[in-house]
Formats: C-alpha cells, sequence, structure tokens
C-alpha cells in the first residue's frame, strides 16, 4: 500500500471518530441538559398560580406541593412521606388566600398565607414542620 493511500485511510479514520465524538458528545449534552435545567429552574421557584411547599428553610430541599388551586374551597393534602411535617418554607404565587393546617383534613392550629406572599422559614411563626394539609378561604 502507497503512502499516499495509507495517508488518505488514516484521515477518513481520524475524520470518522471525530464526527463519531462530536455527535456522541452532542447526544450526551442534549440528554443531561434539561434535566439539569429542571432542576435549577425548580430551587426556589414557585410558578404563577400555584402554592409551594419545601422541606428546607429559604425555599429549597424537597419541594413536596406544586399545587394549582382553580377556585375558593379547593383542598391540599400532604400525605405519607411527601412532606408531611416535612415543610419548613412557602410560597404562595397564587391569587388565593390559602390557610395551611396542622392536623390531616384541614384541622388543628392554622396560618393563613396571603396571595403573593412567602415565608422562607415557618419556625418564624413556630410552625416549622407541622403542615398537613391546605385550603384556599375567602377571608383569613
Amino acid at each position: 500500500m502507497s503512502h499516499a493511500k495509507i495517508k488518505m485511510l488514516l484521515g477518513r479514520a481520524l475524520r470518522g471518530a471525530a464526527y463519531g465524538f462530536v455527535a456522541t458528545s452532542a447526544v450526551v449534552a442534549l440528554s443531561v441538559a434539561p434535566a439539569q435545567a429542571d432542576e435549577e429552574a425548580d430551587a426556589g421557584t414557585c410558578a404563577g398560580g400555584r402554592f409551594c411547599m419545601w422541606e428546607d428553610s429559604s425555599f429549597s430541599g424537597s419541594r413536596y406541593a406544586n399545587w394549582a388551586p382553580t377556585g375558593t374551597g379547593q383542598k391540599y393534602q400532604l400525605d405519607g412521606w411527601d412532606g408531611d411535617n416535612e415543610i419548613t418554607s412557602l410560597m404562595n404565587s397564587t391569587r388565593y388566600m390559602i390557610r395551611v393546617y396542622a392536623n390531616d383534613d384541614y384541622s388543628g392550629e392554622s396560618h393563613c398565607v396571603a396571595p403573593g406572599s412567602s415565608v422562607r422559614n415557618l419556625k418564624d411563626w413556630d410552625f416549622n414542620d407541622d403542615i398537613e394539609s391546605a385550603k384556599t378561604v375567602s377571608a383569613c
């Protein structure tokens, strides 16, 4: 085999490997980027029209609630291991007043969260890790 032919075949092999690497890198980047973006977007945010509750202070840790109530009298239960008695911060991005309760079925000690307000640390209300249910109300 001539030196020129070897050089040509080697060039093709290197270009093929480079194209394969670029294509693989693009696929990996596309498959990882959306997951990272979702996690970053979720950290400390609560979309308009939603009531969100987090495990830790300053809207961090697991977001156990991302509720979108559609009117007054709507109810929300934190069940089982999904945030029940684990809430430390909350954000009300709805247009409704929302009352949070210490017990299931909307009973026990409660606090009202005004539309557009948030609580960075429920220890400030002496209500840390107490929320079990919530509902929209017409007045607080």
